[in-house]
Order: C-alpha cells, then structure tokens, then sequence
C-alpha cells in the first residue's frame, strides 16, 4: 500500500495474503476495494459494453474504480480512483492523508457520522452506536443509522445528507470531466442504504456541468447489487484470474487453480439474485484491500475477441 488508510494501519507491513492463504489453505487474490466493485458491475452487466465507467464505492470512505473500455486502470500502485482525497476546500480541515480539504474529511460517512453526534437531540434520534467500539468500527453502522433517520423524515439527518451528496456530486462531476466517463455507478454498504439520497444530487450537477454534456450525458444508476458489493467483488476477481486465455491470473506463489469456472459463473449469478448462501459461500474468495491484481477480459487477443492485462504492485 502506498498510504495505509486509519482503519488499516496496523496491516500497513502484514503479508496479509500470504498469511490468509496458509490460514484458509484457499487461493487469496488481493485488490483494492473501490477496482473490484468496477469488476463486480462490469462482469455481472451492470454497465453495458464496451464504457468507460466509475464505480463510487463508499464504506467507511470514498473511493472509485476505473474501467476504461473494459480494462480496469490502476496507476502505478493500484491507489488509483482515491476520490476521497481529491481537494474541495482549500482552506478546509486537515485530513489523515495529510492534505487539506479533502471530500473524504468534509463529507465522508466519517464526517456526517460525527456531525450527527454533535447534535444531541440527532444522535438519540438515529441511535448512534454507543462508545464501547472504535470510531472506525463504528462508522459503516453509524452511517446507515443517520441515514435511516433521514428517510424517516428527521431534518437533521436528511440536511447532513444532502450536504454530503452536494460534495460528492462535485468530486464525481470532476472525475468525469477528467475521464470523459459514459457512466457511473454508485456502490458500497453506506450507499445501499443511502443511495437514493445522493443518486439525485449527482444527477443534477452532471446535468448542470458536466463538460460534455453537450457530446453525450453521464448515465448515472445505483448498483443493484450495493449492499453485497463486497461478496460480488471478490467472485468477480475470481473469475477475472480465471476466464483468461493469455495468463493464469495474479496468485501467490504455489497457490492452487481456483475453482472451476462454471461453479465461479453460478456463484456470480446467485450472488446478483442476493441468494443468501451463495453469499457466504462467496468467503471461499477472499476479498482483501488495496492490492493489485489483473484486468477483466477485453476485446482483442490471442483467443478469438479477447485478451486481458495483468500487474501487481509486489
């Protein structure tokens, strides 16, 4: 990793795969979050092809995978699509990354987690988680609380919402200035709840201002499948190491064929109807943060239409 976020910093020198894998005795294929929910969506159809999309991803923070026709992009470290640390205020707070401003530090679900616990009358409103757990533990939930007072009408909640959305509607309007993307696709747990209250903020502001809007919109959807991101992501990452005609796919060495790939295409599909036990079969792929593994199938290669490309931050 090349930062390591709060909630990660005593994993920052952990040979977390290495260990997962002798641990489970199962393949581990590491990625970064926000990368692997664009493969969930681009591998389960939700953005048709070929596009150029986002996926947004917010748990705890804010990130965004990249696909650029059908090809996941990952930088040189695979820290690419950090949306929650693009600048917004420049005289703003100071963030963990150590940077001012940033939209994670202004309107994450951190910050309206802990402006919702500065009002009194919201926090017993909405709930809020007492202080037996860290605040790092305590934000996904904490997030969806405020964010089920807001659709039960509380004004409190709906305005931290709605200022958070006016936020993370100029970051993606950014992104896709700079990207030029036909889509973007909000996904993540803090979004499965609280989706339909930022879908409409970002809508607009692309409408409003986006550069190209006079050349094509920016179709904007939630993901159908938000609230088991995760479980999607990490079947997706399976199948991309194994549906590839020109490499095996990015293992840790001595690592074992992962399964077969009609058992990896049916636990996609029972996954995206939200079949329960196929979720927790799903662990069985071991989905770990801010790793970088291989791009999806894309047209073009040596079987006939496709090829993939391959890299790895170790």
């Amino acid at each position: 990793m090349a930062i390591t976020p709060p909630a990660m910093r005593r994993w920052a020198d952990f040979p977390l795969g290495g260990e997962m894998r002798r641990a489970t005795g199962l393949p581990v294929v590491l990625d970064n979050d926000a990368t692997a929910a664009a493969l969930g969506e681009h591998w389960s159809g939700g953005v048709d092809l070929p596009a150029t999309f986002a996926a947004l991803y917010m748990g705890s923070g804010i990130g965004a995978g990249l696909i650029v026709n059908g090809i996941s992009y990952r930088g040189t470290s695979g820290n690419t699509g950090e949306l929650g640390h693009t600048c917004l205020d420049l005289d703003g707070p100071e963030c963990w990354c150590g940077a001012h401003g940033c939209l994670e530090i202004l309107a994450g679900p951190a910050a309206v987690v802990a402006a919702a616990r500065a009002d009194r009358r919201l926090a017993r409103a909405a709930g809020l988680s007492r202080r037996d757990r860290t605040p790092d533990q305590s934000v996904i939930p904490d997030f969806a609380a405020v964010s089920r007072a807001a659709r039960r009408g509380d004004e409190g909640a709906v305005a931290l919402l709605e200022r958070s959305a006016r936020y993370v509607a100029v970051a993606v309007r950014n992104l896709a200035n700079i990207m030029d993307l036909e889509a973007v696709v909000l996904t993540g747990p803090s979004f499965a709840i609280a989706g339909p209250s930022y879908l409409p903020a970002v809508e607009r502001e692309l409408d409003k201002t986006f550069f190209a809007r006079a050349n094509h919109p920016v179709e904007m959807r939630l993901s159908r499948a938000a609230a088991t991101a995760p479980a999607i992501d990490a079947a997706a990452m399976v199948l991309q190491s194994e549906l590839v005609p020109l490499h095996s796919g990015v293992r840790l060495a001595g690592e074992p064929p992962a399964v077969r790939t009609p058992a990896v295409i049916r636990l996609l599909t029972s996954l995206e109807r939200g079949d329960r036990q196929a979720t927790g079969e799903s662990s069985y792929f071991t989905h770990l943060s801010k790793r970088t593994s291989c791009s999806p199938l894309t047209p073009g290669g040596s079987r006939p239409g496709w090829r993939r490309r391959c890299s790895s931050t170790r």
